[in-house]
């Protein structure tokens, strides 16, 4: 099965040229603001992926706990700044209401009734749940394919396994928010959403670098609002590194075909937020140099059917790594560790932004 990455439809390449010519963001801060909050790369450690390392084993499993503390722990760090933005209390309002893409129907494989989809080929501490209330749990994780490639998968976990009256709704949100697995149903998938990584014999392939499992995890959210699973994560496709992003709007369909946020020289990590229509992801730009990469920021109005800007946060002189980032309402807070000289701890920073309208 092959990935296409495909233009959207006319209506969105006329909002993008509007977008052009109109910003629909802008910075609340002109720069970054260093804040004496500790940098989730050093609460707890962080170490870098293997490519080797499997799964299933206890140090893997030890590492991906790890990996979630931190992230979860980003995310924390943020809360306060967007808090107390008045923005937060306003609703972004959309840009257009734009069809979905006709898509398959998703795959209904069992993949096993445990805390995780089961997959002997996923890549170690790739792995990510996230919980959708009543209707149940979708993962996303990087699953090793042939030559050296991987693919981009995703399953879906019912929230109970009859249909839902209102109370046995509320007893599976509850269940989900204490991490009860309980009286729900088998994983079923695996959902393809991405599979044009390439892999050490393809093309270009020694100038581009060949990533394996030793990549960044993939990032997921599920909108309340809209019921969408969102999912941005990195890649080398055949025409190069990039920043990518795909969503699902309804779970017993494929995901629509991925779009590009930005093409670039390298992989690097990126993770989003979404509240309703609104869409943030953000990035270490992937044109950066090695030495001293910086952190990007896209956002969409259309629940991302469209990425209308894409802005720069943080220095052109710092080393910025590990971007989390934050939306409600009409409000928008990036925040990321600052690779300081020496010996020194990363300096964590924060910006804000808000949506024009």
């Amino acid at each position: 099965m092959s990935t296409l990455r495909v233009l959207p439809v006319s209506l969105a390449l006329l909002l993008a040229v509007t977008a052009c010519e109109q910003p629909v963001v802008a910075w609340v801060d002109p720069e970054a603001e260093a804040t004496p909050l500790p940098s989730p790369l050093v609460f707890p450690p962080s170490v870098a992926p293997d490519s080797t390392l499997v799964a299933t084993s206890a140090y893997a499993d030890f590492l991906l706990t790890q990996d979630l503390l931190r992230e979860v722990g980003g995310a924390a760090l943020l809360s306060p700044a967007i808090d107390a933005m008045p923005e937060a209390r306003e609703s972004v309002a959309s840009a257009a209401t734009l069809p979905p893409v006709a898509t398959g129907p998703a795959p209904r494989t069992a993949l096993g009734d445990g805390a995780l989809p089961d997959d002997p080929q996923r890549c170690a501490r790739s792995v990510r749940v996230a919980e959708a209330g009543a209707r149940g749990a979708v993962a996303v994780w990087w699953h090793r394919a042939d030559g050296g490639r991987v693919h981009l998968a995703a399953a879906w976990r019912d929230g109970v396994a009859a249909p839902a009256e209102a109370a046995m709704a509320e007893a599976a949100m509850a269940e989900a928010a204490m991490g009860d697995t309980s009286g729900r149903g088998a994983w079923r998938g695996p959902i393809l959403i991405d599979t044009l990584d390439q892999g050490p014999g393809d093309a270009q392939a020694a100038d581009r670098g060949a990533h394996g499992c030793a990549r960044p995890a993939p990032s997921v959210a599920v909108d309340r609002t809209n019921g969408y699973v969102h999912v941005a994560y990195a890649l080398t496709g055949p025409e190069g590194p990039g920043v990518f992003y795909a969503h699902q709007m309804d779970p017993r369909s494929a995901f629509e075909p991925p779009v590009a946020i930005i093409y670039g020289e390298r992989l690097g990590v990126a993770r989003l937020a979404v509240d309703g229509d609104a869409v943030a992801v953000v990035y270490e730009d992937p044109n950066s140099g090695a030495g001293r990469r910086r952190i990007g920021l896209a956002v969409s109005r259309t629940a991302g059917h469209l990425f209308e800007n894409r802005l720069t946060a943080s220095s052109a002189t710092a080393d910025a790594r590990d971007p989390h980032v934050v939306v409600r309402g009409r409000a928008v807070v990036v925040g990321w560790s600052e690779i300081a000289d020496g010996t020194a701890d990363p300096v964590f920073r924060q910006r804000r932004a808000r949506f024009l309208r």
